[in-house]
């Protein structure tokens, strides 16, 4: 694909200061209209039809575009690597592509959370970024359908990383070798979500949220300590709104064995199985440097280098 990123582009110093300060960004008319047609138009075929009583999502996908000729070409568009690492202000390497679409007046897409599942495999005070890429004009004032996301230097999910999570999956560990018969699977994940979504953190989340709406080629990016929320898609003429994910970690992250074993607590005691796998096939070794992984193969294409 012969153009990736808008010609008309420039990353400005007041993109940096809001990345800095808040943890995300809205890039405007970041990505070209020949990029985001071919994603809009092939992105179906790489996702998932839900179970019909799914509240969450009608579709998603995981691992997506691995092959993808066009994506390969964003990631190698020196001014697509340059603008996402000076706002990291690190080199980063490309880990995964996602998929996600909720059908209007139906589905909630997810609560107020943190990257828990997406960066489970790395450790926790190590970078990683998510760039969200909307395939339908989102507009705050009719359907809405985006996302909302409060501002790191308010209120940062930073200790659900460093405190809940490993609290989570010690307790649970604990508990299983006391009494696995009293492990209940709805009391885990009401643990694992109810924390973002109490009344009183919920309440806060939503005063201080920002809501941006977007045209296509608009993309977020938001660090993984950014609490953020799926905003329902209303009444309108959009019948359902699809979005692309990448996800980005640290040049030097590394495997995190016990946090992404932590992750496996459902399907250990529960057989139910994790929305993606993929923090299980990552590494088998801790502290592996998640670049170096078998997982990527030939990982050069993935590596974003800071100029």
């Amino acid at each position: 694909m012969n153009e990736t990123i808008n010609n008309n582009f420039k990353l400005t110093d007041y993109d940096v200061a809001q990345f800095n300060k808040n943890g995300f960004v809205v890039l405007r008319s970041f990505l070209s209209t020949a990029l985001i047609s071919h994603i809009k138009d092939s992105i179906t075929e790489h996702l998932r039809l839900l179970d019909e009583n799914q509240t969450g999502f009608k579709r998603v996908g995981y691992d997506i575009f691995e092959q993808d000729q066009a994506i390969k070409s964003l990631l190698a568009d020196d001014r697509f690597s340059g603008t996402l690492t000076t706002l990291a202000n690190r080199s980063l390497f490309y880990t995964q592509g996602l998929g996600f679409q909720i059908e209007k007046e139906k589905h909630t897409g997810f609560p107020w959370h943190i990257g828990t599942q997406s960066f489970g495999y790395q450790r926790g005070e190590d970078f990683g970024c998510s760039m969200w890429v909307p395939l339908a004009k989102i507009d705050t004032e009719r359907q809405g359908g985006g996302m909302s996301y409060v501002p790191e230097h308010i209120i940062s999910g930073k200790f659900m990383y460093t405190d809940i999570d490993p609290a989570i999956d010690q307790m649970m560990r604990e508990l299983a070798e006391m009494d696995r018969d009293s492990l209940d699977l709805e009391d885990y994940i009401e643990l694992r979500h109810s924390i973002l979504n109490s009344p009183a953190l919920s309440a806060l989340l939503e005063y201080y949220k920002h809501t941006d709406s977007f045209n296509l080629g608009d993309v977020l990016l938001f660090n993984k300590n950014v609490i953020h929320v799926s905003e329902p898609l209303l009444e309108g003429e959009i019948a359902t709104r699809t979005a692309f994910v990448m996800r980005f970690v640290d040049i030097d992250s590394r495997y995190d064995e016990t946090r992404a074993r932590g992750l496996d607590f459902p399907m250990t005691y529960f057989g139910h199985p994790p929305s993606s796998d993929f923090h299980a096939k990552v590494s088998e070794k801790d502290g592996e440097l998640i670049r170096e992984s078998k997982l990527f193969g030939d990982n050069g294409g993935r590596i974003l280098t800071k100029p």
